[in-house]
């Protein structure tokens, strides 16, 4: 029976291999601060993009998770109107988090950014040249957060304890299936 679980993910990994299986590789050096006063993180990041996938592409999402706490009109505002979490509705405007301070660059040159309709979480980044597969490229970014009120989901602070996550520009997961831009929700 030790088995058992073993020979099911197996058989997994051997069919995915035989469907040509690949993945992102996303590498990230990120260099932050702390303000423990007016509880905000500022960085700058530098993220080495390898195209895995047999595609080209020519945009990239990000997550821009921490902007889910700017207002009740993100996905993690609707959400916590859904389920009736009345703190987060009617947080004050001091106690809420966001990002901000963006400045994209791929390989040096700026390039186009936008937020994905309503969804201030995401943007959406419009390569200068198609990335293509086996290519990688090298994506620079200051950024500034702040830190949101710790009662409201993972990402927050009380006082000067920290629950860190989810803080710092990511791009969106693209697979098999294509892209998988996601909101952040609780």
């Amino acid at each position: 029976m030790k088995n058992a679980a073993f020979i099911p993910a197996l058989m997994l990994f051997t069919a995915l291999r035989a469907q040509g299986y690949w993945q992102q590789e996303v590498n990230y050096k990120i260099n932050v601060t702390l303000d423990d006063v007016k509880h905000e993180l500022n960085a700058d990041e530098s993220i080495e993009y390898i195209n895995n996938s047999p595609d080209q592409l020519t945009f990239l999402y990000f997550h821009l998770w921490p902007n889910a706490y700017k207002n009740n009109k993100t996905a993690l505002g609707q959400q916590c109107l859904e389920n009736g979490k009345m703190n987060f509705i009617y947080a004050k405007d001091e106690d809420r988090g966001y990002i901000d301070g963006l400045d994209f660059k791929v390989n040096g040159q700026p390039v186009k950014m936008e937020y994905c309709g309503d969804s201030i979480d995401i943007c959406k980044l419009f390569l200068n040249e198609p990335l293509k597969p086996g290519g990688k490229i090298m994506i620079t970014t200051p950024f500034h957060v702040k830190i949101p009120k710790g009662v409201y989901s993972r990402l927050g602070h009380i006082d000067q304890q920290y629950q860190i996550t989810q803080w710092f520009p990511k791009p969106a997961v693209y697979a098999m299936n294509g892209w998988n831009q996601m909101p952040y929700l609780d």
